[in-house]
């Protein structure tokens, strides 16, 4: 089976995990963990996911900071956790936190395992994980993912501004984590210019919708995530997504939630 959990979800920092449990065999994997400090990330990964097992990978969706960062680095080195990440995004990460004028001259990187994939899917460890190249803030290359173990997948969506790439991926997925990250009314009051290259509630609903009335089988749950402190509540997130999905009388079939900011969401467990 496969467990989901998001862990701390928005612009303050964010931490998935997903887990596949076949008999003796365990992956345990780290989607973004870009807490701002190495105490707080090793408390959250300590409480939350517990450090006696090994984390098998760390995948990174793109090079900011609240989803991967120095500190990231410096935990990740420590505990033996390889990171998996786009080529360029690699080059990204060494320039933004890990070039000798941004980092300690005591610090040595050469202990982190760093795994580069392109735009084809790959395997890490019981799964398979198809990289979806998505539209973000200029010059940060960003993905979201479609995760599997044999018919069972996950969608991750984070961070995009466009939803047509990530549209074919959601059909039949059992569980979707979507960016739903402001409120247009919230957003003309408080108007921000990078909130132009997130997902809005209106556009993540019609995204849901879409995708729902395309599959044959509704997800397990629809996670939204990645909501603005200032120009969002998740009050307003769900009624505007809700909404939409009520045109489709799709409301009471699916299990429809938003990520918190600085808790865990339960566990989610996907049979199969």
């Amino acid at each position: 089976m496969l467990t989901f959990r998001s862990l701390r979800s928005g612009s303050s920092g964010n931490v998935l995990l997903l887990e596949s449990r076949r008999g003796r065999s365990r992956t345990r994997l780290l989607i973004d963990c870009g807490i701002s400090s190495q105490r707080g990330c090793l408390k959250i990964l300590e409480e939350e996911v517990g450090l006696a097992d090994r984390i098998d990978g760390l995948l990174v969706t793109h090079a900011h900071s609240d989803h991967v960062n120095y500190s990231t680095l410096r935990v990740m080195q420590e505990l033996g956790v390889p990171l998996f990440v786009h080529t360029k995004t690699r080059r990204e990460i060494q320039e933004r936190y890990m070039s000798p004028h941004r980092t300690p001259a005591s610090v040595d990187f050469s202990r982190l395992e760093i795994h580069t994939f392109d735009d084809a899917p790959f395997s890490l460890g019981d799964f398979e994980v198809t990289p979806i190249p998505v539209p973000h803030a200029p010059g940060v290359t960003t993905h979201a993912f479609a995760i599997s173990r044999g018919r069972r997948r996950v969608v991750i969506a984070s961070d995009f501004h466009d939803p047509d790439a990530v549209v074919p991926h959601i059909y039949d997925a059992d569980l979707i984590y979507i960016e739903s990250n402001h409120d247009a009314d919230l957003l003309r009051q408080h108007f921000n210019p990078a909130s132009l290259f997130h997902l809005p509630n209106s556009a993540a609903g019609l995204l849901v919708q879409h995708a729902l009335l395309e599959s044959r089988r509704l997800p397990q749950a629809v996670v939204l995530a990645h909501l603005s402190e200032e120009r969002n509540r998740p009050h307003l997130a769900l009624r505007t997504v809700r909404q939409i999905l009520e045109e489709a009388g799709l409301a009471d079939e699916v299990s429809l939630v938003t990520a918190p900011r600085y808790a865990a969401t339960e566990e989610w467990v996907i049979d199969g």
